[in-house]
């Protein structure tokens, strides 16, 4: 039901405000959620004195480092885990809201009128470069951020163990060059990072990355990236930020996130994972995700283009100041949904954070949502589970709870929804196509909220997808640099948004295509190079005579008997690649060119004087 002429959701006799109370029995604690993939919901205990597997609360934790799940348990207890660390209170009792009288008939939920503006709040002109784009993200303040940082972080290191090769301080410009030789990388795979400028892999060296920026210069800069300057006075704040090396630059990233754009009704969150397998004590394992292992973020976005609108890094079990009211995944949702209540947007998420309780919560806030649900949550129909196998593929029930619908669909498996947004029954039958074992395509029934959950639940896994095939990132045991890889795939993914709302008329009109992900990224990273050529070899140069195109004129170039004599420069270049001993190999020559004044050999032999005039490449 489309109620356009409802202001507030509050008008609503259903959708009534939630207590405190009510979510420390919530489905999902802190403890249930640290994995993703337990099937089994832990509620709170009462008055219980003993713990998980019946250990006893007061006993005293057995010492040493300890393994798995448990290592980090009782020191992330008062870690910070996000951005946002306020708590949510919630102020009537739960049983004055939410029971367990489902019935059969249609859902009371009001979808209400989207009062934003989707799309970007900044003018976009279409003769904006790709780099213009990616500046709304990317901006001035963090250039500075990555300099200063940088060199802070170069001099005080080299003070503590000092190093033979030169260092001078980078600017704005050559780290431009730097991240846009990463973007490069990214797209030009190599196993190792010096086969781009070694030339002993003369078949898969980049001569182009090379004549940017030295690879010692390059090898410095990667070594010395910092994000934050690094403090050796004690913190302040009670609580230790355990982000603090990308805090900053997380938090400069976040606010262009979220001021340049507004996004469409629809929306979702997920999270995804940041691939790392070394030495950290936040690091998570999702079985179900192709980086199992690594840094779990969890992500609001747009569900129509894959914007990513906010972020935050997960760190750790803690109770965040909320008084054990919410539990992670409750916590996670109110977080990244604050500010956008009353707004009429709708929100997918996956089984993970659905709840009936945070249904119902939320959509006294004016959000309306969906998801896939699991059966454990407290206040779940339990009528309408099923443990049959007699029901049909595409057979799907109903029960509804004032403006929430719980719904079950048979497929391969039976899957669970629970949706503020959607009605039982729609006039025309709802139509999935499913591929049967003969190859043949069969249409099965199913219920209205399956195909806008498969259409707006998928942007996250293919903001992933996309990031996969040309990331940043390089291997390093360092944490915060694979944080700051992710921070660069999205400040490139959103500005590729940006980019889309350029009219395909007006590229036609400039006389160029419509940018694919692949030719935005190599835009960026020309564009961020630009002129930009670093400093050349320390120490001696090499000879770059035999470049000398003037020597292959063959005009004006006679031989001159001189009384001095002098070192052939053909002999000396071939005697010095071959590693000869200068007393067996002769050359020295009383023979010089009038045009070029270089010593050549006119010899039985050794014709050096037509060599090098004749070959552009004399030295083999």
């Amino acid at each position: 039901m489309d109620v356009s002429a409802v202001t507030s959701p509050v008008a609503s006799t259903d959708s009534l405000p939630l207590s405190s109370d009510c979510f420390s029995s919530l489905s999902s604690s802190d403890e249930e959620c640290m994995d993703h993939d337990n099937s089994t919901v832990h509620t709170l205990k009462k008055t219980s004195k003993t713990g998980r597997g019946g250990r006893g609360r007061g006993l005293r934790r057995r010492r040493g480092r300890g393994r798995g799940r448990g290592r980090w348990r009782n020191s992330c207890t008062s870690r910070k885990t996000g951005s946002n660390n306020g708590s949510h209170s919630l102020p009537l009792q739960l049983d004055d809201i939410i029971d367990d009288e489902w019935d059969h008939k249609e859902s009371t939920a009001l979808t209400y009128p989207y009062t934003l503006n989707p799309g970007p709040t900044v003018p976009l002109d279409s003769s904006m470069s790709a780099s213009d784009m990616f500046y709304h993200f990317f901006t001035d303040e963090v250039w500075t951020l990555l300099v200063s940082s940088t060199n802070v972080y170069a001099s005080a290191t080299r003070k503590s163990t000092p190093s033979a090769r030169e260092w001078h301080d980078t600017s704005v410009e050559e780290m431009k060059a730097f991240i846009g030789i990463l973007i490069l990388i990214g797209i030009i795979k190599l196993p190792r990072l010096e086969m781009y400028w070694r030339n002993k892999y003369p078949l898969i060296t980049t001569p182009s990355i090379a004549a940017i920026m030295p690879r010692v210069r390059f090898e410095q800069l990667f070594r010395f990236f910092h994000l934050s300057i690094n403090s050796t006075e004690p913190l302040i704040v009670p609580v230790a930020d355990r982000l603090v090396k990308v805090r900053k630059f997380l938090d400069l990233i976040t606010a262009q996130f979220e001021k340049l754009y507004n996004m469409h009704q629809e929306c979702s969150i997920d999270e995804t994972m940041i691939k790392f397998k070394g030495r950290l004590g936040f690091k998570q394992y999702l079985k179900d995700k192709p980086i199992k292992w690594g840094i779990k973020v969890f992500v609001l976005a747009d569900a129509t283009n894959g914007y990513v609108k906010r972020s935050q890094v997960y760190t750790g079990k803690g109770v965040e100041n909320n008084n054990g009211q919410v539990g992670l995944c409750t916590k996670v949702v109110l977080d990244l949904m604050q500010g956008l209540e009353f707004c009429g947007a709708h929100l997918y998420t996956d089984n993970y954070y659905t709840s009936p309780v945070l249904f119902r919560y939320l959509y006294s806030r004016g959000i309306n949502e969906c998801g896939t649900a699991r059966t454990n949550r407290r206040f779940f129909p339990k009528s309408l589970v099923t443990h049959s196998t007699a029901e049909n593929r595409g057979d799907y029930k109903f029960l509804s709870n004032g403006p929430l619908l719980s719904c079950l669909w048979v497929d391969k498996r039976t899957i669970y929804f629970l949706s503020t947004m959607h009605v039982a029954e729609t006039s025309t039958p709802c139509i999935v196509k499913r591929r049967q074992a003969d190859g043949s395509i069969k249409n099965l029934n199913c219920p209205p909220c399956l195909p806008d959950y498969q259409s707006y639940m998928r942007v996250v896994d293919r903001n992933d997808q996309l990031g996969s095939y040309y990331n940043v990132g390089r291997r390093s045991r360092k944490w915060w640099k694979h944080v700051f890889s992710y921070g660069l795939e999205c400040c490139l993914g959103n500005a590729f948004v940006f980019d889309s709302y350029v009219r395909p008329e007006e590229h036609a009109r400039l006389g160029r295509s419509k940018r694919d992900f692949l030719q935005f990224r190599y835009e960026v990273a020309t564009e961020l190079i630009g002129d930009f050529r670093g400093r050349q070899r320390i120490g001696r140069r090499r000879s770059l005579e035999h470049l000398n195109a003037d020597r292959l004129l063959l005009l004006g170039h006679w031989p001159k008997y001189v009384e001095k004599k002098g070192n052939c420069v053909v002999c000396q270049v071939i005697m010095k690649m071959k590693k000869l001993p200068s007393k067996s190999f002769r050359h020295e020559s009383r023979i010089q060119c009038e045009h070029c004044s270089v010593y050549l050999c006119v010899a039985q032999g050794r014709d050096c004087f037509k060599k090098y005039h004749t070959l552009s490449d004399y030295r083999r």
